[in-house]
């Protein structure tokens, strides 16, 4: 490879801009929605109760800043590949690949981990409409990934609108079961707001970084930002709203399974791979509620989270690709479905591999500590972009950018430490080891890229004023939707204190 500083082509150029507002929406909430919040998120009411309020606000909070963050570098930099590509820029190809590394194997984890939980909630909907069912969970994990493989490999467009699908499913299913519930809500299963938090401090943040894992992944949009129209407005909007949806989504279904589950059984939910069933079972509410949260749960939460976790990731691997750092058959396209197949493939089959521990525990563990890593350093990024780059049109401008950059980079890196998990540690540690020496043998001669004007404008197209005035109505719908649920979700919590 040669050492020169060489300006590095835009490697979008060949991908096609399909995603409007709605797409950038339903994939990042989507990323996010699913694994995290419908196991290992949802058990932690087992341990604080009601109060996993508190560490739904403390967690949303920690992703407001980062979300706005990114949102401004990604309407900047509409490029695939999203950390990485503004590390490169920023610091260096060393950090850069460090970064796309873990990144790429937290969401291939992710995407894992959601179809694990698919076949856990899928089982229990067979069940409960009558039918036997006694098959390893891993098979039918493995066979949701294969069929979502295959979407991502028919293209970006196809994908949008396959993501579009389920995750409205999942909203009105969603609806519907809130609906059919609410009657058997007792407000006696709530307990006073801080009185569940563990003593323990170490147990606490434990419970955050569960709890933070059902807000991770909205960076996923950025991976993917050669494949948005009108980057420069749809990326900042739809990051700066998915954190109020992702929360409202979060809020409610505890405020549910807290409600339905009896305060006595409540830590039965601690291990339960499908806690949403597990909190119906214990509260003796059978037939069409379990039919319709597993259907909701199966076939909207868990399976949009699939769709975001294996095209993200491959757009990694493509960029990286292009640049030199990974082998080039990674960085080919369909010549029919112009994505990067080859890597969509790949990260199909390393998503397989990850099942086959049957662990989504483990898998969480791992993600959470990869992505803290990968945030951190797009958060340095920011910094350094600010600094070097002042000439780097900004179409918007995160509040107190550079001091919520710091910010997030404290925080985040104190939880990171404070919620290690001893058993996913090593795991992560070779992970790290491999990456380097990655580097060392086949990317230490490539040097950062120098970026020209003509790199970045050439990707913002500006909407006539006809397409600007529908952009502004189409985002004025989805801002009202997303703060009204998320106001929705603070008042019943405030009507459970004040019945209970």
């Amino acid at each position: 490879m040669q050492n020169s500083t060489e300006t590095s082509p835009a490697t979008t150029e060949h991908l096609t801009r399909a995603w409007g507002l709605p797409e950038c929406i339903t994939i990042s909430a989507g990323s996010i929605i699913g694994v995290g919040l419908f196991t290992v998120g949802s058990s932690q009411v087992g341990i604080v109760g009601s109060s996993i309020i508190v560490a739904t606000i403390i967690s949303f909070l920690l992703v407001l800043w980062p979300a706005a963050l990114y949102g401004e570098m990604g309407g900047s930099l509409p490029f695939a590949g999203g950390t990485y590509s503004y590390a490169k820029r920023a610091l260096n190809y060393p950090t850069a690949v460090f970064c796309s590394w873990n990144c790429t194997v937290a969401m291939i984890g992710i995407a894992g981990a959601s179809a694990l939980a698919f076949a856990s909630y899928f089982k229990w909907l067979l069940i409960s409409i009558g039918i036997p069912y006694d098959v390893d969970d891993r098979v039918a994990a493995v066979v949701c990934i294969a069929v979502f493989g295959y979407i991502n490999y028919r293209g970006v467009e196809f994908t949008g609108k396959v993501q579009n699908a389920f995750m409205y499913f999942f909203w009105t299913m969603s609806a519907i079961w809130f609906c059919v519930v609410l009657k058997d809500v007792d407000f006696a299963n709530f307990i006073p707001l801080m009185s569940g938090i563990p003593a323990d401090f170490f147990v606490f943040a434990k419970v955050i970084l569960m709890v933070w894992w059902c807000f991770a992944g909205f960076e996923t949009l950025v991976g993917m930002g050669g494949e948005v129209k009108f980057p420069q407005i749809n990326i900042p909007r739809a990051l700066t709203l998915t954190p109020f949806i992702v929360f409202a989504i979060n809020a409610l279904f505890f405020w549910f399974i807290t409600g339905l589950t009896p305060l006595e059984s409540q830590p039965m939910l601690t291990d339960s791979a499908a806690p949403y069933a597990t909190s119906l079972q214990l509260a003796g509410i059978v037939g069409l509620p379990l039919i319709i949260l597993c259907v909701g749960i199966t076939f909207g939460g868990n399976i949009g989270a699939m769709n975001p976790t294996i095209a993200g990731p491959s757009r990694y691997m493509y960029v990286m690709a292009e640049d030199g750092c990974f082998p080039k058959i990674f960085g080919k396209l369909h010549p029919k479905y112009k994505n990067p197949y080859i890597s969509v493939i790949t990260v199909s089959v390393v998503a397989i591999l990850l099942i086959l521990t049957g662990s989504i525990a483990l898998i969480a563990a791992m993600c959470a500590f990869s992505q803290m890593i990968c945030y951190i350093i797009g958060f340095i990024s920011y910094i350094m972009l600010k600094k070097n780059s002042p000439e780097l049109p900004r179409y918007y401008k995160a509040p107190l950018g550079i001091f919520g950059a710091c910010f997030s980079v404290v925080t985040f890196a104190v939880l990171m430490v404070l919620s290690v998990d001893m058993d996913a540690l090593p795991y992560n540690i070779g992970f790290c080891i491999l990456c380097l020496l990655y580097y060392f043998f086949f990317v230490r001669k490539r040097t950062k890229p120098v970026m020209s004007e003509e790199e970045y404008r050439s990707e913002m197209v500006a909407p006539t004023a006809e397409e600007k005035k529908a952009l502004d109505k189409q985002y004025r719908h989805w801002q009202m939707g997303a703060y009204g649920v998320f106001a929705l979700s603070l008042v019943m919590y405030a009507v459970a204190i004040i019945m209970h």
